[in-house]
């Protein structure tokens, strides 16, 4: 299969031109673009937007903050030019020509040789991209982690710090941060938009649980990282009386086969294994969970 994208492979599919539009205020104020606009681009558009194309392609900048280009993306992107056509579509830019959405879609065009449709967008940046990406599935919540960490966000930041410190996926980290199961969407699209809030005692604590849960992976040597299992913990962790080091100790002197041998289990499967040997000859001092955990 060819990886690369010639003139004589690809069929673009031409776009009617439109009437041209003159340029925003905050676009003809800026002479560089101006001239660019005006000199190097063909212009497609109506009374109310204008779409731009051009093979000067060193004109265009990536946003520092935003996620890494993917290689296998661009790499599908080009044989997908060579087998389907040149199906363009729209990027958008700042008035700095820094892409804000399709950067891969630019890459593919520029290794293939392929004129650029975009539309230049005052103003936008970062925030811009984070809004076009929450409801992509091209994104995946450890890029909008990254991307905000990268703006300068210190919550993000925080973040970025623990989930790179530990083996747990990022889902994970986000419930141990936070000390309890999660019960809905709200949180997720809070992270994903950048809200966030996590400070240095969170953080800390999380380090705490995060030690703790790591205590018990001699146990359950193939689950420990699973959500399941974290859920418990915290679960744990989160009850009257419990006492970690208690449970390592039961454990160690009655090991579970189960436990040990298990991928994943569900939580009240956890919880049940974990309640019977902690409880196990204790007269005093039992723990019970709460009908609600």
């Amino acid at each position: 299969m060819k990886t690369h994208a010639t003139e004589k492979d690809i069929v673009i599919r031409s776009i009617k031109k439109l009437t041209e539009k003159a340029l925003a205020s905050e676009i003809a104020e800026n002479t560089t673009l101006g001239d660019f606009l005006a000199y190097k681009c063909t212009t497609h558009g109506t009374n109310e937007y204008a779409i731009y194309s051009t093979t000067e392609w060193a004109y265009f900048k990536l946003l520092e903050e935003n996620r890494f280009v993917n290689e296998a993306h661009v790499e599908a992107l080009m044989n997908s030019f060579v087998k389907d056509g040149y199906l363009f579509t729209i990027l958008y830019v700042n008035e700095n020509m820094q892409i804000i959405d399709g950067q891969h879609r630019f890459e593919a065009a520029k290794r293939s040789g392929l004129p650029v449709y975009f539309m230049v967008m005052p103003g936008w940046g970062i925030k811009e991209v984070t809004i076009l990406n929450v409801n992509s599935r091209n994104w995946t919540i450890v890029d909008f982690m990254e991307t905000h960490a990268k703006s300068g966000n210190p919550n993000y930041i925080r973040f970025k710090e623990f989930y790179d410190a530990h083996e747990f996926e990022i889902t994970v980290c986000q419930l141990i941060v936070a000390g309890k199961r999660s019960r809905g969407t709200a949180s997720f699209d809070k992270f994903r938009t950048g809200l966030m809030i996590v400070d240095d005692q969170q953080i800390t604590e999380a380090y705490l649980r995060a030690k703790k849960i790591m205590e018990l992976k001699q146990f359950h040597p193939h689950g420990f990282r699973s959500r399941n299992f974290v859920e418990a913990i915290l679960i744990l962790l989160n009850t009257k009386n419990y006492d970690h080091a208690h449970l390592i100790e039961k454990l160690t002197l009655y090991p579970e086969v189960l436990l040990v041998q298990a991928r994943s289990l569900r939580v009240e499967e956890y919880l049940k294994l974990f309640l019977d040997k902690y409880n196990f000859r204790r007269t005093k001092n039992r723990i019970e969970l709460s009908r609600r955990y």
